[in-house]
């Protein structure tokens, strides 16, 4: 049986554009962290990257694909950060869960607040990225929960906890985190139990009911 062919090492070429890129993108990252996507261009970032303007739209097709870029790099952090664990019971998981990304915001609380938490002053493209990012989050709490994230009575309600939660978080790093995290951890549980009672009234089937009596206890430790 034939061995199969060794990958040619990368050219001096080819690992210098991966090195322009690699700065291009950390350097996105420190300018998007610190500041709102309308107030960076495309001028800072080259800067700090510290190459030429016109290799941002070479390696990104422009400001707001590397934004979009950026934000998959934080939610890629983020996800890695605040994975579901398999071991204890659903809503002790979900506790874990939400308490890791809460930490997770709190330590990078600038990005929380310009990369992951606010989310309205991008268009389509970064939109895009933003929405592929939500909807990971989604199928991971709704897998935890026996759900099918893409069931139509579950769809508005869930998303509407996700937005609710986001706005929480963001209200929280900005107001001095006056809420203990085990105490804001409670509160979106209580939410998340609002939003399958929202889609078991809507479609009272048994997964959802199932998912109602697990959370049974979500919004107060047992």
């Amino acid at each position: 049986m034939p061995q199969p062919l060794a990958e040619k090492p990368p050219t001096r070429r080819q690992l210098a554009a991966q090195q322009t890129r690699r700065k291009l993108l950390d350097a996105a990252l420190a300018n998007f962290t610190r500041r709102p996507y309308a107030e960076v261009t495309v001028g800072d970032i080259a800067r700090t990257a510290g190459v030429a303007h016109g290799l941002l739209s070479h390696h990104f097709d422009g400001k707001e694909s590397l934004y979009a870029e950026a934000v998959r790099e934080t939610d890629r952090e983020l996800r890695a950060a605040t994975e579901i664990g398999s071991d204890g019971p659903v809503v002790e998981r979900l506790r874990r869960h939400l308490r890791a990304h809460l930490a997770f915001l709190a330590e990078h609380e600038d990005a929380a607040v310009n990369l992951i938490l606010r989310r309205t002053e991008t268009s389509d493209v970064a939109g895009q990225a933003f929405e592929s990012t939500r909807q990971e989050g989604i199928r991971a709490i709704c897998g935890l929960l026996g759900l099918a994230a893409d069931e139509p009575a579950l769809q508005l309600p869930v998303r509407g906890f996700i937005a609710a939660c986001d706005e929480m978080s963001l209200q929280w790093l900005r107001g001095g985190r006056a809420l203990s995290v085990e105490a804001l951890v409670e509160v979106y549980l209580s939410f998340l139990a609002g939003a399958v009672r929202a889609a078991h009234g809507l479609a009272p089937v048994p997964a959802l009911s199932e998912a109602l009596q697990t959370l049974g206890g979500g919004a107060s430790r047992s």
